[in-house]
């Protein structure tokens, strides 16, 4: 089982609790006219670069606007680009059918539910039990997209080996026999359900066949049953599929915790013992060390306003419209050619920006922008991406998201429209290009689940940054439409405050 990662709301913690310093004035002015004393090639862009804008007597400062070129690019068609997800992220399901700009998704859980040790004992032996009902339950955790249509899923038992091994990518076999079903509208899964020896909310119920129940309760603790031992469990029952009929329709994705107590098997029997007859409940089936999860995650972007746009092959112009899905999902690439060549100067502040396009309020709303976006840098010999150098402080394991940016904000475009907004403070990779002369490579936008960086390193600026593994987004919740570098009401640009050598 791979290690469980943090909670993924922290990104959230950070940016309201990192306390903003704002050097004195005349302490700014100290530093750049002791600037100004150095020759050019001798500015130290680990202190420069960092939001410092000088405001003394006989100081100026430029402001410039560069642009940039973006394209965007599809990650699934790579094949081996898949998203891992972990147990204990919430994991999707469900069917978007109608995104005019997207396309469509639908999302199949797969899971184990087994008793955390073995042999498991029932309260009886099985002739004395009789089932009344097995329900499959899930703790609900939120929604993306349309939460007032209608959907459908189906259970059904997995057929082949389920392992740990989890992504996006992740599909199992399973029976076409289905175990049950269940149709539900989103919305209405906050609402409380009282049940024998249960008042809970957020859940989705999905109630079970009795022949399936009761072969479950048929089984025992002895030698060779399913309840002996986790491995005779596995051959009795390698797991559920819980997929959605997408021919039913539904335009949302509903999240689920599997590691919550609130995900369980609901099995109600009743029971003889020492000749008296009772009712019970054995919650004790659930997600646990000895499981596996999956979560598969399928986008179709034919048809939809998207594919109009991806292409395997970059325009040299760039994009006008920019499309950024979640993962698993969609990427941009962005250069910014302008920089090459650009004279040495003290960058006080080089800022990226991109905005939403505004396409329909109510389509928005349902379909909301990512919280967060994030900006790496590609490194073409090799084949990988890094963080950006000098910019994104990671040295305590947690990315400083907070200077850095990507969080989504609020603003409005030139039409009074209420949009998402997103900037990148990338002042000190700037000032590495133009002072030192540093390579000006192109840098990958996208709306990823996890930061991820497998192996430590020493950036330009000599900061370290480890091996990274850190949540910002749930997998395929979020998509946004943005302004390119070309684009005339919402552009793409490079915002550069500076003061001359």
């Amino acid at each position: 089982m791979p290690t469980l990662p943090p909670n993924k709301k922290l990104p959230y913690q950070i940016i309201f609790t990192v306390i903003r310093t704002k050097l004195p004035l005349a302490f700014t002015g100290l530093i750049f006219f002791s600037l100004l004393n150095w020759h050019c090639t001798k500015i130290d862009t680990t202190n420069l670069g960092s939001g410092l804008i000088p405001a003394v007597d006989n100081v100026n400062t430029f402001d410039t606007i560069i642009s940039v070129v973006a394209n965007n690019f599809d990650s699934i068609p790579l094949g081996n680009v898949c998203t891992i997800i972990y147990p204990a992220e919430d994991h999707a399901l469900g069917s978007i059918t109608n995104d005019p700009l997207f396309g469509t998704t639908k999302a199949t859980i797969y899971t184990e539910l087994k008793p955390s040790f073995f042999p498991f004992y029932w309260p009886a032996t099985a002739p004395n039990m009789t089932l009344d009902s097995i329900v499959l339950v899930l703790s609900y955790k939120g929604t993306y997209g349309d939460s007032t249509m209608p959907q459908k899923v189906d259970v059904h038992e997995i057929s082949n080996t389920f392992t740990s091994d989890s992504s996006s990518c992740s599909t199992y076999s399973f029976n076409i026999t289905i175990l049950g079903s269940a149709i539900y509208t989103p919305e209405r899964l906050k609402d409380s359900v009282k049940v024998v020896g249960d008042t809970s909310s957020n859940q989705l119920r999905i109630k079970l066949s009795n022949s399936f129940g009761q072969r479950l309760l048929s089984q025992d603790s002895t030698v060779g049953s399913a309840l002996n031992s986790d491995s005779a469990f596995k051959v009795f029952l390698k797991g559920f599929a819980i997929v959605p009929d997408f021919t039913f329709g539904g335009n949302a994705l509903t999240y689920y915790s599997l590691t919550d107590a609130n995900t369980k098997l609901a099995i109600y029997f009743k029971f003889k013992r020492t000749g008296l007859a009772d009712s019970a409940v054995v919650y004790n089936f659930q997600l646990n060390g000895l499981s596996a999860s999956a979560n598969n995650i399928v986008r179709n972007h034919t048809g939809a306003e998207i594919s109009k746009y991806v292409s395997a092959v970059p325009r040299a112009a760039g994009d006008t419209v920019i499309y950024i899905q979640t993962t698993p999902g969609t990427y941009a690439e962005i250069k910014i050619p302008g920089l090459n060549g650009l004279s040495n100067r003290i960058i006080n502040r080089a800022e990226l920006t991109m905005d939403q396009v505004y396409s329909n309020s109510t389509l928005d709303n349902y379909f909301t922008a990512p919280s967060f976006l994030f900006l790496d840098m590609k490194d073409s010999a090799n084949g990988f991406y890094h963080t950006v150098p000098c910019d994104l402080v990671a040295s305590t394991g947690i990315p400083g998201i907070a200077t850095f940016g990507g969080a989504k904000t609020s603003a409005k475009d030139p039409f009074g429209n209420d949009i998402a907004r997103y900037t990148f403070n990338i002042s000190r990779y700037v000032q590495k290009i133009v002072t030192n002369h540093r390579a000006n490579t192109t840098l990958r936008l996208r709306a990823p689940d996890y930061i991820v960086t497998s192996l430590g390193y020493t950036d330009d600026c000599g900061l370290f940054v480890p091996a990274l593994n850190y949540p910002i987004n749930d997998p395929a919740f979020g998509r946004v439409k943005l302004g390119g570098g070309n684009n005339t009401n919402y552009k793409m640009k490079l915002r550069i405050i500076y003061s001359k050598l």
